[in-house]
């Protein structure tokens, strides 16, 4: 219990300390990258600022795995150097015996990370998507799953499929009078955007007034409004930004509407991976960490803990994609590279012991 508590304070402190810096240097270069926009419709610099400080939960969820073999990399390397380790293995604890303990402080991790990736990242990501929209473009828009929604004027828009090339189906637009009174409501099947418009094909719009109500077939229409693709695209919230629930959800509504959801079901199994990949991070160290030999640097801790943490999220990365593109299940392509990591410490482990 002492070496718990005694393990755990150090990796915990070297870890958020690894995940701060990891975070500030990232929401660095967000903040450059998102100074290219500034200047228009309302988008400033504090603009800017604000969404950095808003996506901050979403990339601490992203870059805890390498924080987390970061820190403990450099937590029982600081032990190693000062033979502290050495004492903790001679005086009878195994290397199965101090995963063990590792794993308690992993846990500690793997609740504020979901804490963290399911309740807090989602909700200040969309709103940091949809103000930053709405600076950006002067118009009100939100993407839900019952598709994108916005106003244009007296206008509300609804699309329910959103795909590649500029192109979106199931059109809803709700017209409302100064009274907010429905004026007309109007259904597109779909809409291609050229030539800065949009053209509606296969039209049914409904009139409605106090006297009677008029409904129209119209085969082509040209429509002019604000929204174009680039406002769609800035509200459009990733899938990995969503919670596990929201995913779930997600992905039925897409099934329902014979709609693509490979990308979604990949994000869907990344969340539950995650809080394995943490575990497999820790326990990494061990492997890696000798309590014998010639001491190494500090410095050379960080660096190869950051190496290796980066190496697994690229990793992650590209057997993900290679999924979506050659059609290999979800559960395998995501799965994977943790399952491996899992697999080479039992052995080591095993070995040694």
């Amino acid at each position: 219990m002492i070496l718990d508590r005694y393990l755990g304070r150090s990796i915990l402190l070297t870890t958020m300390l690894a995940l701060f810096a990891l975070v500030s240097v990232f929401s660095f270069f967000a903040l450059v990258d998102q100074l290219d926009d500034t200047g228009r419709g309302d988008y400033g610099v504090p603009q800017a600022i604000q969404y950095v400080l808003l996506t901050i939960p979403r990339l601490s969820y992203e870059l805890f795995p390498i924080a987390t073999v970061i820190g403990s990399m450099t937590a029982l390397g600081m032990l190693a150097n000062t033979s502290e380790l050495a004492v903790i293995r001679t005086s009878g604890v195994s290397q199965m015996q101090l995963a063990y303990s590792l794993m308690k402080t992993g846990l500690v991790f793997v609740i504020l990370s979901v804490l963290i990736g399911e309740v807090i990242a989602p909700m200040t990501e969309q709103t940091a998507q949809q103000q930053r929209s709405i600076a950006l473009t002067q118009q009100i828009s939100m993407k839900t799953k019952h598709g994108f929604w916005s106003r244009d004027g007296d206008n509300y828009i609804n699309i329910r499929k959103i795909l590649p090339g500029d192109r979106v189906e199931d059109i809803y637009i709700y017209e409302f009078d100064k009274s907010n009174q429905l004026k007309s409501s109007l259904y597109a099947k779909h809409a291609e955007y050229n030539e800065d418009r949009w053209m509606l094909h296969d039209i049914l719009k409904t009139e409605i007034s106090e006297e009677k109500i008029i409904n129209n077939h119209y085969e082509t229409v040209e429509w002019k409004a604000l929204l174009n693709p680039e406002v769609i695209n800035l509200v459009t919230i990733k899938p990995q930004y969503l919670s596990v629930y929201g995913l779930i959800s997600y992905i039925d509504y897409l099934k329902a509407n014979n709609q693509s959801s490979k990308q979604y079901v990949q994000a869907f199994w990344s969340k539950l991976i995650n809080p394995f990949a943490i575990l497999a991070m820790i326990l990494l160290s061990i492997c890696v960490v000798r309590c014998e030999g010639r001491p190494m640097g500090l410095g050379q801790r960080v660096f190869i803990g950051a190496l290796l943490g980066i190496t697994f999220h690229l990793v992650n990365q590209v057997t993900g994609h290679l999924g979506i593109v050659y059609g290999v299940p979800a559960f395998i392509s995501v799965c994977l590279p943790t399952i491996l990591v899992l697999a080479y410490i039992y052995y080591t482990l095993k070995k040694r012991y």
